[in-house]
């Protein structure tokens, strides 16, 4: 590896449109030296354009994107020190999978014998040994994209931009590449942006992450700020499984409650709230838990009688769909000795601590 600082990357109100429509509007974002920042978002949703953008591929409409303390927002893509692999993973078609890789390493002056020694290190850690001889044309979706990823990683670029690198692959391979990376980014501190459309992976392997959505940043943070606390109701659902109510704040004297749609009435205690302030009531499917009919009532504990209607294996966990006055609330058991089984069709009276409870804005 290069023996240079780790680059951090700023951009600060950017603009993209493409034929006149507008990708991404008003991006402002910092990624740390060293940072493994993901961005998480549906297909569309401008997570490649921010990449390209960056690579400078993809012409800025307004604003700036910054190299650490070096504006290089129309600096031409070959002169900026990052690599892309892009989404659809080309390669070199004339070269085998090991010249591919030692292309990359061209710009390093190595000599020749020490390239060869680094392809087959970075093949290697890709799972593609066996394969450096053969050409791209040889190789099947899953072994191209680690191909390319493999050259990716090897040009030894200040900073990596990873557009949905893991997309053709297994789970098991996913499994087996999300750990090396992640490996490899602790040790290396290598700056790497990576872009997903799949929540588990991201919320893996990031130290932070953003929620694009429709070419708007919605919430930057890590993975637990952004699943304890999100801003909006797309964040909740991007970030895990989650429960979501629709109704409005009343208060009842000085004390605000959350009245459902449903008929749930949730005394709020965390912070203020306007009055008739309508948006949902949030809480994750493990907030919920069984009340069991010889268990005292306690405190402000709320209890409502539900009957169950799915059932999902997680294996660690089962989670119940339990329906309740038209809408499904959805509760998670840990596999233990002490939970009850339920069954389809069963009653069952479930509980809900309202301090879990997280009201966000419509």
């Amino acid at each position: 590896m290069k023996d240079e600082q780790p680059a951090s990357i700023e951009l600060r109100a950017v603009d993209v449109a493409i034929r006149r429509q507008e990708i991404l509007h008003r991006i402002s974002l910092s990624v740390l030296p060293g940072e493994l920042f993901v961005l998480l978002g549906a297909a569309g949703s401008g997570k490649s354009a921010l990449l390209r953008s960056i690579a400078g591929l993809d012409p800025v409409s307004t604003g700036e994107i910054w190299l650490d303390d070096r504006q290089i927002t129309h600096t031409p893509a070959r002169k900026r020190p990052l690599a892309l692999m892009f989404q659809s993973f080309p390669l070199w078609p004339h070269m085998t999978v090991a010249g591919n890789v030692e292309f990359a390493l061209r710009r390093g002056r190595l000599p020749r014998g020490a390239r060869h020694a680094r392809a087959e290190r970075e093949l290697a850690l890709v799972g593609l040994s066996e394969f450096a001889r053969h050409l791209p044309s040889q190789l099947s979706a899953s072994r191209r994209q680690r191909a390319a990823l493999a050259r990716t990683l090897a040009a030894d670029a200040r900073v990596n931009l990873l557009d949905e690198p893991f997309s053709a692959q297994d789970v098991r391979l996913r499994e087996r590449l999300l750990r090396a990376l992640r490996k490899r980014q602790q040790l290396g501190k290598v700056t790497t942006l990576l872009s997903t459309q799949d929540r588990v992976e991201a919320m893996r392997v990031a130290d932070r992450m953003a929620i694009i959505h429709q070419g708007q940043l919605q919430q930057v943070g890590t993975p637990m700020e952004l699943y304890d606390a999100p801003c909006n109701r797309h964040v909740a659902a991007c970030t895990g499984s989650v429960n979501l109510l629709d109704g409005e704040v009343e208060y009842a004297g000085d004390q605000p409650l959350f009245h459902t749609h449903n008929g749930m009435v949730i005394p709020l205690f965390d912070h203020p709230f306007k009055r008739a302030r309508t948006g949902a009531a949030m809480f994750r499917p493990q907030h919920l838990h069984i009340i069991r009919k010889d268990e005292a009532l306690f405190g402000d504990q709320i209890r409502f009688t539900g009957r169950v209607e799915q059932i999902e294996f997680l294996g660690d966990r089962r989670r119940y769909g339990i329906e309740l006055s038209g809408s499904t609330l959805w509760l998670e058991l840990p596999r233990a000795d002490d939970m009850p089984l339920l069954h389809i069709g069963e009653s069952v009276v479930v509980g809900l601590d309202p301090t879990r409870v997280r009201i966000l804005e419509s």
